[in-house]
C-alpha cells in the first residue's frame, strides 16, 4: 500500500551534461511529487531558455527561482546563471549573485541549506557534470537523515560530480540516467521505499519504455536467447533503459544474431511485422531488406565504427505489400569492455520528404520544358515527354494523346517510358466504348478515372528493360480549349511501390495540369504562328498590291504629262493655257504621290538599295532646299538654310537624300504659320548631321511615338492642307534606316518642331550588279516640281479654273430673279478653282478654305446652300456641318458633303450628323449639279413656297 512520501523537498545538482539529464528525469515522470524540486545546474548566461526546453518535456511548471520566493510541492525552480540558492527555514529562497567567476560549490550551498531546514525530508540526486561541487552538500544531507542518488558512470556525460559522491559512500543508489524517473516516481510521487539495489536493477529496465517497456516487462526472458534478465549485462540492462527512454525511433540489437529490442517510435515505423519482431533476428524480420543493410550491420559489428546512412532507400513489406522507403539511419556499435555485443539502429524516416523533393523536380523539369513556348502542341508533348523519363521513380510509364480535329479519336503525341505504338502506347485510341483505355468516359464526364487492371488488360506485356507493367494507372483529362473541349488526355502509371494515397493522386493529376498547360500553350504558339504568317502573307499581297498599281499608274500619268507639256509650251488661249497648267499641276502631285507609295513598297518588300555616291553633302542640300525659299518667303516667314561645307564628301543615295530633305522641309511648311524655318548641316565625329528647325504648331507628346508610321496623321492639328498620303515622314526614316543612319524629332505644342538626321561618314557598299537604272525612281526635275507646286497651292491657290468642261450641263442664259447662293468649303486651291468655275454661271458661290472661314462668311451673309469637303485643316467639314444644325439661324440650310473616303459608314456618319447629300470623289459636273438642284428644289419645297416668283423662295 503506498504512504505518504517523507520527502518534503528535491534538490538536484549537475554540471556538463546536466542540461540534457534533466530533460530525461523530468520529462519521464509519471506521477507529480509531492515536493517541491530545486535544482542547481553549472550554466552560463547562454543558458536562459532552460526553463522553455522542460516545459516542452515535462508537464511540471517550470520557473528560475527569485529571492524570497515560497517553494510550493510539484513545481521546479531553476537556479538563475552565475548565482546561488539556497532554502531558508520558512521554506523561501534566498537567491544572491555569487561573484565568483565560475559556479563551483553552489550545489553544497543548496544541499547543505535543504538539509539544515528539511533534515531526513530531503532526497538529493547528483548528476552528470566535472568537478567536486555537491561532495559536501550530499555528506551534510546523509548526516541529516536524507537520502542520496547518483548518476552512473555509463550514463553520464562527465562523472566527476556523481563518482566523488559514490567513492566517499555517500551515494544510496547508484542509477543509469533511465532508471532514476522510476525511483523518483516510486519514492516521491506514490511515496513508496526505496528499492534495494539489485532489486531496482531488474524492475527499472523496462520502467520508462511506455506500451514497449510493459510488453518488454511481461515476456519470460529466460526462453529466448538473451536469457533471464537477472542475467542481463549491465550494459545490456542500461542500453534497453536509454532505448525505452528515446522520443526517437531506436532499434537495439544484441548479440550475433542481432536479435531486436526496440522502442515505442520504432514500432511505429514497423508496422504489422511488430510485435512479431521483438525479441527476433533483424535479418529474419526485413528478409527483403536485408542486402540493402546486412553488409552496413557487418561492416559495423566488425570494424566497432558507426556508419550514418542518409535518405537511404529500403524495400520492404510493413502492410502486406511492398514499398520503398527511405530513411536517414545511424547505425552505432554497442560495446561491453572494449567487445562489440550489438549495434544501435537509430532511424528517422524521410520518405515523404525524399518523395515530395523528387515530385517537385519533376514539377520543376515539367515546366521549363514549356517555359521558352513552344512552336505547338506536338512539340510541347515531346518537350515534356523527355522531361518525365526522367522521373520514372514516380511515373514508370507517361502517355499523352490529342484529340484529331473530327474529335472521333486520339493521336498519340508523346509517350514516356514505353515504347509508342506498342501494348500501352497504342498510336490511336477509339473514343467509343470498351476500348482498351477509356478514354471515352473520361472525355465525357470530364473526370480522371483510376485503371486498376493493367495486367490483365495489356496481358504479357512489359516495359522493357526487364521492367515489370505496373498493375494500376490514372487516365486524366488535361486543359481546355478555348472552345470547350479537353486539350489532351494524359494516362500516367502509378508505381507500385508508393502508396496510393491522396497525395499520390494529388501529384498525378497537378502533372496532368502541367501538360494540360504546355499543350495549350503550344496550340496557342501555333495559332499565333498562323496568324502571323497569315498577316505576313497579306502584309505582302498589300506592298505587291501597291507596287504594281502605283507602276501601273506612272504609264497613263506619263502620257498625260508629255502632251500637257507640250501644250503648255505652244500659243494658247488664256483660259486654255490656265486649264491646262492646272491638268499639268495635278498630275504632276498624282506622280508625286504614285512615286512615294511606290518607293515605300519597294523599301516594305526589301527591293529597295542604297545607290552610294560620295557627294558634297552639304551643297546637294543646300540646292534641295532652294526648290521651297520662293514658297517659304511668300508665306511671311524666315528661311535660313545654313550648311557650310563639310570639308569631305559623305556616302549617300543622293535621290534618297532629295526625298529625305524634301518631305521634311515641306512638313515644315505645311505646319508653320510665323516665325522661321532653318535647314542646318554639321558634321559630327562618325556622322553628318542634318536639322530642320520650325516654329510651328509643334506636335503633342503622345504623337510623337507614331509619327514615323505610315500612314499616321494627327488629326486636329493646324495645317496648311490635309491633303497628303499619311507616309511622307515613314518614308524619310525607312530611307535613312537604308543608309544606317538615324532620325528624331523634339517638338512642343505651339513651339516648334525639330528634326535631326544623322548619316554615318563610312558605308558597307555590296557590289553592284546588273542595270543601275532602278525601276520606279522619279526623275529628280519632276519630283522637285511637284513639292514646289504644291508649296504654292497652299500659299497662293488658283483664281481660275478650266474653261471647257465637256460634261457640265448647258447653263441657262440668264435665270429670272436672285441667283441661288452656293457655299463652296474646300482647302485644295485647285479644286475649289475648278468647282467655282463650274458653279459660277448657274449660282452665285461665294468661297471658303476651311470650315472656320465657313462660319465668318455663314455670320456675314446668308446662303442657300453648303457644300463642303469632308477633310480639312483647323475645323472639317463634319465639324461644320454641326456648328450649322446648332445655329437656329442656319439650322434649315442644305449641307452637302465631299469626300475622296469612299466607305458606307462615313457616308452613314455624315448623313446621320445632319448631311442631306454624300458625294464622293472623283464626280462628274453633271452628277454634281444635279444633286445641288435637287437639294435646292427639296429646301424650296419644305419651305412651302414653291410657287413664287423667286427661283428659290422669297427672303
Amino acid at each position: 500500500m503506498a504512504e505518504v512520501s517523507r520527502y518534503s523537498v528535491v534538490v538536484i545538482g549537475c554540471s556538463l551534461g546536466g542540461a540534457e539529464a534533466l530533460q530525461v528525469v523530468l520529462g519521464s515522470l509519471r506521477t507529480t511529487p509531492s515536493a517541491a524540486v530545486l535544482v542547481v545546474l553549472h550554466i552560463g548566461p547562454a543558458t536562459s531558455r532552460l526553463t522553455s526546453v522542460l516545459e516542452r518535456v515535462t508537464p511540471l511548471p517550470v520557473d528560475w527561482a527569485a529571492d524570497g520566493a515560497h517553494i510550493l510541492p510539484g513545481r521546479v525552480y531553476l537556479c538563475p546563471a552565475r548565482s546561488s540558492m539556497r532554502l531558508e527555514p520558512d521554506a523561501t529562497l534566498s537567491v544572491r549573485p555569487h561573484g565568483r567567476p565560475s559556479s563551483l560549490r553552489t550545489v553544497d550551498e543548496l544541499f547543505t541549506s535543504a538539509a539544515d531546514t528539511f533534515g531526513a525530508g530531503v532526497l538529493a540526486l547528483v548528476l552528470t557534470g566535472n568537478g567536486h561541487d555537491g561532495l559536501v552538500g550530499a555528506q551534510s544531507v546523509k548526516e541529516a537523515g536524507g537520502t542520496v542518488l547518483v548518476q552512473d558512470e555509463v550514463t553520464s556525460l562527465a562523472f566527476g560530480m556523481p563518482g566523488a559522491v559514490a567513492e566517499a559512500g555517500l551515494a544510496d543508489l547508484v542509477l543509469p540516467l533511465g532508471e532514476i524517473p522510476e525511483v523518483l516516481d516510486a519514492v516521491v510521487g506514490r511515496g513508496e521505499r526505496l528499492p534495494l539495489p539489485q532489486v531496482l536493477a531488474v524492475e527499472a529496465v523496462f520502467a520508462a519504455g511506455n506500451e514497449m517497456g510493459e510488453r518488454m516487462a511481461a515476456v519470460n526472458w529466460a526462453g529466448t536467447p538473451l536469457g533471464p534478465l537477472e542475467a542481463w549485462p549491465e550494459v545490456l540492462r542500461n542500453t534497453v533503459a536509454t532505448v525505452l527512454a528515446a522520443q526517437v525511433p531506436m532499434n537495439l540489437m544484441w548479440g550475433r544474431d542481432m536479435v531486436q529490442l526496440y522502442n515505442d517510435a520504432y514500432r511505429d515505423l514497423a508496422g504489422d511485422k511488430h510485435p512479431a519482431m521483438l525479441g527476433q533476428p533483424v535479418l529474419v524480420t526485413w528478409a527483403e531488406a536485408a542486402e540493402q543493410f546486412g553488409p552496413v550491420l557487418d561492416e559495423v559489428w566488425h570494424s566497432g565504427r558507426g556508419r550514418l546512412l542518409r535518405d537511404q532507400a529500403f524495400t520492404v513489406d510493413r502492410h502486406g505489400t511492398a514499398e520503398l522507403v527511405y530513411a536517414t539511419a545511424d547505425y552505432s556499435p554497442v560495446r561491453d569492455g572494449g567487445r562489440v555485443v550489438g549495434v544501435l539502429a537509430t532511424l528517422i524516416e524521410t520518405t515523404g520528404q525524399v518523395v515530395a523533393n523528387r515530385r517537385l523536380r519533376l514539377l520543376q523539369r515539367l515546366a521549363a520544358a514549356t517555359d521558352d513556348d513552344p512552336d505547338n502542341e506536338h512539340v510541347a508533348c515531346e518537350r515534356m515527354a523527355d522531361a518525365l523519363s526522367t522521373g520514372r521513380q514516380d511515373i514508370p510509364f507517361a502517355l499523352v494523346y490529342l484529340p484529331d480535329e473530327t474529335g472521333a479519336e486520339l493521336h498519340l503525341a508523346a509517350a514516356a517510358g514505353v515504347r509508342p505504338g506498342f501494348g500501352v502506347a497504342q498510336r490511336r485510341l477509339s473514343l467509343r466504348e470498351g476500348a482498351s483505355w477509356p478514354v471515352a468516359g473520361v472525355l465525357r464526364e470530364r473526370h480522371a478515372a483510376v485503371v486498376d487492371d493493367l495486367g490483365t488488360r495489356f496481358h504479357g506485356w512489359t516495359l522493357g528493360e526487364n521492367r515489370l507493367l505496373p498493375a494500376r494507372a490514372m487516365v486524366i483529362p488535361a486543359g481546355r480549349r478555348d472552345d470547350g473541349r479537353v486539350a489532351a488526355v494524359v494516362i500516367l502509371a502509378v508505381e507500385a511501390l508508393v502508396p496510393f494515397d491522396d497525395d499520390h493522386r494529388a501529384f498525378l493529376e497537378l502533372v496532368a495540369e502541367h501538360i494540360g498547360a504546355g499543350v495549350l500553350a503550344g496550340r496557342r504558339r501555333r495559332d499565333m504562328q498562323e496568324r502571323m504568317a497569315a498577316l505576313a502573307a497579306l502584309n505582302r499581297s498589300k506592298d505587291e498590291f501597291f507596287a504594281s498599281v502605283s507602276h501601273e499608274f506612272r504609264t497613263p500619268l506619263t502620257l498625260m504629262l508629255l502632251p500637257l507639256e507640250q501644250l503648255l509650251s505652244s500659243r494658247l488661249a488664256a483660259e486654255q493655257a490656265e486649264a491646262v497648267r492646272l491638268a499639268h499641276r495635278n498630275a504632276l502631285r498624282l506622280l508625286k504621290l504614285v512615286s512615294t507609295l511606290l518607293e515605300f513598297a519597294r523599301i516594305e518588300q526589301g527591293a529597295t538599295r542604297a545607290r552610294y555616291e560620295d557627294v558634297d553633302l552639304a551643297e546637294l542640300t543646300t540646292d534641295i532646299a532652294s526648290v521651297f525659299r520662293s514658297a517659304v518667303e511668300h508665306a511671311g516667314l524666315a528661311y535660313v538654310v545654313d550648311c557650310p561645307p563639310l570639308g569631305r564628301t559623305v556616302p549617300v543615295d543622293p535621290d534618297m537624300w532629295e526625298q529625305v530633305v524634301l518631305n521634311l522641309v515641306s512638313n515644315a511648311l505645311k505646319h508653320t504659320f510665323t516665325g522661321s524655318i532653318t535647314i542646318t548641316m554639321r558634321l559630327r565625329t562618325n556622322h553628318a548631321e542634318l536639322q530642320v528647325t520650325d516654329t510651328g504648331v509643334g506636335i503633342a507628346a503622345d504623337e510623337i511615338p507614331h509619327l514615323f508610321q505610315r500612314f499616321h496623321r494627327i488629326r486636329g492639328v493646324l495645317a496648311r492642307s490635309h491633303e497628303g498620303s499619311g507616309i511622307g515622314l515613314a518614308l524619310v526614316q525607312e530611307l535613312v534606316r537604308l543608309h544606317r543612319g538615324s532620325v528624331r524629332v523634339r517638338s512642343a505644342p505651339d513651339q516648334g518642331t525639330t528634326f535631326t538626321v544623322w548619316l554615318p561618314l563610312a558605308q558597307r557598299r555590296a557590289p553592284h550588279f546588273g542595270d543601275d537604272t532602278e525601276t520606279g525612281r522619279s526623275p529628280s526635275s519632276s519630283r522637285r516640281q511637284a513639292f514646289a507646286d504644291e508649296a504654292r497651292l497652299w500659299l497662293t491657290g488658283a483664281e481660275t479654273a478650266p474653261a471647257d468642261i465637256q460634261d457640265a450641263p448647258a447653263p441657262d442664259a440668264v435665270l429670272p430673279g436672285r441667283r441661288p447662293v452656293v457655299l463652296l468649303v474646300d482647302d485644295n486651291p485647285d479644286l475649289r478653282a475648278y468647282l467655282s468655275r463650274l458653279l459660277d454661271d448657274r449660282y452665285e458661290v461665294a468661297a471658303a478654305a476651311d470650315g472656320a472661314q465657313a462660319l465668318q462668311v455663314l455670320a456675314t451673309r446668308p446662303v442657300d446652300l453648303v457644300l463642303t469637303d469632308a477633310m480639312m485643316p483647323r475645323l472639317d467639314g463634319l465639324a461644320l456641318l454641326a456648328a450649322i444644325r446648332t445655329d437656329p439661324a442656319l439650322r434649315q440650310t442644305p449641307v452637302i458633303v465631299l469626300t475622296a473616303v469612299a466607305d458606307p459608314d462615313a457616308a452613314v456618319a455624315a448623313l446621320a450628323a445632319g448631311a442631306h447629300d454624300y458625294v464622293v470623289k472623283p464626280f462628274t459636273a453633271r452628277e454634281l449639279v444635279a444633286r445641288i438642284e435637287a437639294q435646292l428644289a427639296l429646301a424650296r419645297g419644305r419651305a412651302g413656297r414653291a410657287d413664287t416668283d423667286d427661283p428659290i423662295y422669297p427672303r
